[in-house]
């Protein structure tokens, strides 16, 4: 299927979801808009694919396509994180998100995962107006057991071989969801289920008045949207651990191996306004540079370039 009018883009027929159904759709889409101002006429030296597929292994059919021009996969939706090296020899490029490390193949790179499609992009508010220290509301999931455990009077009593047992983060998430005193004026909430608290354009007003946003694990991965949602808004990331490669070496994500640690950061932060508006400063310039449709066009544009 072509889209946004250009016969050579197409999305894959064999994707799991229908293209606007995607979570990235927006994303996708207004990156194109910059990727043809970025490129010019050699924009139409390439066939772009974008594939969304959440099986390791899953073959897209342009694979066995034979092109005129060269062919680039733009791969999405694999929280697993595998490396799709086994692609790399038909495609003149892939640019895959949720990329554990920089691949073993030369024609492989990591891609920005972007934000969901109805979070909304409001005005950036100086992060000493905003109105919440610390934010987080999402799915207590089995992954974010360790994270939930690092604000419950339980972290001395629970063990740590139950914490991975999805009957006991259902029966948590009943007993006490709601830890927004852990900081002052903070909303640390979590859900029974995924996608069911704030409605996005609620969760993307909170996200523009928060200063400090926590970013546990999602259900495969550390890399998530709310990373991205954050660094669009200015807001200071603190997060488990990301995958080692370009897309966040560099970044001014405060990355922790334990949550207890990532608290205590969080508490300091609260304390230290001159470093939160560094860190506001920091993340602002990351994304205009790093991950906004813009900066990512120049960044597949400039691996392209370097591969002709």
């Amino acid at each position: 299927m072509a889209l946004f009018g250009f016969d050579n883009v197409r999305y894959e027929e064999n994707s799991q979801y229908p293209f606007l159904d995607l979570n990235e759709s927006r994303f996708i889409e207004k990156l194109f808009e910059r990727l043809i101002e970025v490129m010019q006429d050699r924009f139409e030296e390439y066939e772009f694919y974008i594939f969304s597929n959440h099986d390791q292994g899953a073959i897209p059919a342009s694979s066995l396509i034979n092109s005129r021009r060269k062919k680039v996969l733009l791969y999405f939706s694999d929280e697993q994180g595998e490396d799709p090296q086994y692609l790399a020899a038909n495609y003149f490029a892939v640019f895959k998100s949720y990329m554990p490390r920089a691949s073993t193949s030369p024609n492989v790179f990591p891609l920005a995962l972007g934000y969901v499609k109805d979070v909304p992009e409001l005005p950036i508010k100086p992060i000493h107006q905003r109105k919440y220290n610390v934010f987080f509301r999402g799915n207590l999931n089995v992954s974010r057991l360790p994270f939930y455990k690092s604000f419950s009077l339980l972290k001395n009593i629970l063990p740590d071989k139950i914490m991975g047992k999805k009957f006991l983060a259902n029966q948590l998430a009943k007993l006490k969801n709601d830890y927004s005193d852990y900081f002052p004026q903070s909303i640390i909430r979590f859900n029974d289920k995924f996608k069911s608290g704030l409605t996005p354009f609620e969760y993307g007003e909170v996200l523009a008045d928060s200063k400090i946003i926590l970013c546990p694990k999602g259900f495969s991965s550390s890399e998530c949207f709310r990373h991205y949602e954050a660094m669009r808004a200015g807001c200071i990331i603190i997060s488990e651990k990301l995958p080692n490669n370009e897309l966040y070496e560099k970044s001014p994500i405060l990355q922790v191996a334990q949550w207890r640690e990532g608290l205590k950061i969080a508490e300091d932060l609260i304390n230290d306004p001159d470093r939160m508006q560094k860190l506001h400063e920091d993340a602002l310039f990351w994304w205009r540079n790093n991950w906004s449709e813009r900066a990512t066009a120049g960044y597949i544009k400039s691996n392209l370039l370097d591969l002709a």
